[in-house]
């Protein structure tokens, strides 16, 4: 549910104006009404640009996190230049994790490239110049060689490689060379570059471990600074949110607090030297959101604000989609051996981590996981296996074809919890705009609820009760029929019949295409669901025929590797669809009938 807001209005003293926030964070309550551009304050923007860099070295550090590192303890600094300085610490590291690498590849490269030449002697070349026979180095290619210059100019061919010619020539010829590229000399030798290199890369181990160190058990100071840019951030913006007033020497503002928190919050402002008011909420009041929900509920919430908070005149329908949700999830999963993989390994990395929202995240994956059990089992395929008594009775003979959740009932179990859930939108619509408007202004969607609810029972209720009389359906068609004149005269209380009336066909029309159109996107839960465990089958059967007549041991180890990648990738391939199609299901049809609004803006209370 949305938690219930007040409103206030302060009135400060502008040199106390500093003072009366740092108390509000103290406190923790209250979100500061903005009415100035974020986005155009200069020294607003600046800190997001920072914050930005810094979650970027954040995430580079992460990545070098070891597997059994502990998990992240927050650490937020005393003071900017104490954020700072671990920042200019680790970014010291990575740069010279940087320079050590290059310097690294550098002497590497120098070290292959004289090792063309081989292990040259240098007090030998000294010992020679000296005696007036210096030695020179030239490369050519090998097509251009001249076998001439051996005799000309005392060339030594010392080695050929990639087509090119390594030699030298000993003697001082002036001017006169070979025509070929001449290079310096050596000036180390292949034991004093080689270490070097060893030199480097030690250097370089000693700087990664340091890396891997602070990203094992000190990357929390770099959460720490995020929070503090966070917090002062917050707090640079409520400064600058007030409204000057009587020659700037007051300051005004507005803000929200939660009414649950409202009577401490107000006692703490009776000892402050301001004045407050409590003011009524209007119409065109931007109320930030805050939701309160049970246990299980709140688990869903991420999924919420993946497409929009509710705004605060609406109802919070995370609860009401939430069983919904699961159930498409299991379905579309489809198989229960995979679902019990997700419980397993969601419980395991619960109860290793610390931090709430993995937890969180864990505890979701264990509802949908275990529910995926279920219905998997139900649906008769395990790990890709067909269960007994998803079977025509061949092997338990008093196992009926039609069993729960089998091929040939699943489409119809899927589109009717599409109708289902779009009945029940259609009633979720009606108690929202009740509350926003009155209860005349809902009654048309509660009359489309009643018109599809009634008009199905009505159809289906003799097919499936062959007891029942015709005088049920009749009975249904009657409801659905009132409830069908409420929504072609009565959709616009304000209106006059004829408006009305025009406006309602208008409506059957839009309503009855558009729930056509919704139902058919449900049947994607049977499609979808079936070609998990059908690809999981197919996996099963590879792996069996692909070991087939190979020598014992080895047929198992094949048969493994075959079920371990087919299964691995169907399960990665089942959580996309199992994540995407609910979403979808969730997102355009349940909340377009639900008259899902949106455009919550989150409650954030200066702390």
């Amino acid at each position: 549910m949305i938690e219930r807001m007040n409103k206030y209005l302060f009135v400060i003293y502008h040199k106390e104006y500093a003072d009366f926030l740092r108390e509000l964070r103290k406190l923790g309550v209250l979100h500061i009404k903005e009415t100035k551009d974020k986005k155009k304050i200069a020294s607003l923007e600046a800190m997001l640009a920072e914050r930005k860099e810094v979650n970027n070295l954040m995430r580079r550090v992460k990545s070098r996190r070891g597997k059994d590192a502990p998990d992240v303890k927050v650490v937020i600094p005393e003071s900017e230049q104490q954020g700072k300085a671990v920042i200019e610490e680790i970014e010291g590291k990575l740069n010279g994790e940087q320079n050590l690498q290059n310097q690294v590849a550098s002497a590497k490269r120098e070290l292959a490239y004289w090792e063309i030449w081989g292990d040259i002697d240098l007090a030998n070349l000294e010992k020679l110049r000296k005696n007036g026979l210096p030695v020179r180095f030239f490369i050519s290619p090998t097509s251009a060689y001249n076998e001439e210059w051996e005799e000309r100019y005392g060339a030594v061919l010392i080695n050929t490689f990639r087509a090119h010619n390594y030699f030298v020539t000993v003697g001082d010829f002036g001017k006169d060379k070979p025509d070929a590229e001449e290079i310096k000399a050596p000036t180390h030798t292949l034991d004093e570059l080689q270490l070097r290199v060893n030199t480097f890369e030690d250097e370089l181990a000693k700087t990664q471990q340091q890396i891997e160190d602070f990203a094992n058990n000190r990357i929390g100071e770099l959460e720490g600074y995020i929070a503090y840019i966070d917090k002062q951030y917050a707090f640079s913006n409520a400064l600058l949110q007030a409204t000057d007033e009587a020659d700037n020497a007051v300051k005004v503002v507005e803000g929200w607090v939660p009414t649950a928190n409202a009577t401490a919050f107000e006692k703490a402002l009776e000892e402050m030297p301001i004045y407050y008011e409590q003011l009524a909420i209007e119409e065109n009041d931007d109320v930030p959101v805050k939701l309160k929900n049970n246990f299980y509920a709140r688990l869903f919430e991420p999924i919420t604000k993946l497409y929009s908070l509710p705004n605060y005149r609406e109802i919070d329908i995370t609860s009401l989609f939430a069983p919904f949700f699961m159930l498409f999830f299991a379905l579309c999963f489809g198989d229960g051996g995979y679902g019990l993989l997700v419980l397993v390994i969601a419980t395991i990395i619960k109860f290793r981590t610390q931090k709430q929202q993995s937890r969180d995240i864990c505890s979701l994956m264990q509802w949908l996981g275990g529910t995926t059990a279920v219905v998997g089992s139900l649906m008769g395929t395990v790990f890709g296996m067909v269960m007994p008594w998803a079977n025509d009775g061949s092997l338990l003979g008093s196992v009926r074809k039609d069993y729960f959740l089998n091929q040939d009932n699943l489409m119809y179990l899927s589109i009717a919890l599409g109708f289902v859930q779009i009945i029940f939108g259609k009633f979720v619509a009606g108690a929202k705009v009740s509350k926003q408007k009155g209860f005349k202004y809902g009654l048309v969607s509660f009359a489309w609820g009643f018109v599809i609810l009634a008009g199905v029972l009505g159809l289906i209720i003799p097919n499936l009760w062959e007891a029942a009389s015709q005088t049920i359906s009749y009975i249904f068609y009657g409801i659905a029929g009132l409830a069908l004149l409420v929504a072609l005269f009565y959709n616009s209380p304000d209106k006059n019949i004829i408006a009305n009336f025009g406006k309602g066909l208008w409506d059957t029309y839009g309503t009855a295409t558009g729930i056509l159109g919704d139902v058919l996107s449900y049947i994607r839960l049977f499609a979808i669901g079936l070609t998990g465990g059908i690809l999981g089958g197919v996996f099963n059967s590879l792996a069996v025929q692909m070991s087939e007549g190979l020598p014992i041991g080895l047929n198992f180890l094949v048969m493994a590797l075959i079920l371990a990648f087919g299964h691995s990738l169907n399960i990665g391939l089942c959580m996309i669809s199992s994540l995407v199609h609910p979403l979808r299901l969730t997102f355009v049809e349940f909340y377009k009938n639900a008259e899902f609004e949106g455009g919550g803006k989150p409650y954030t209370p200066l702390d």
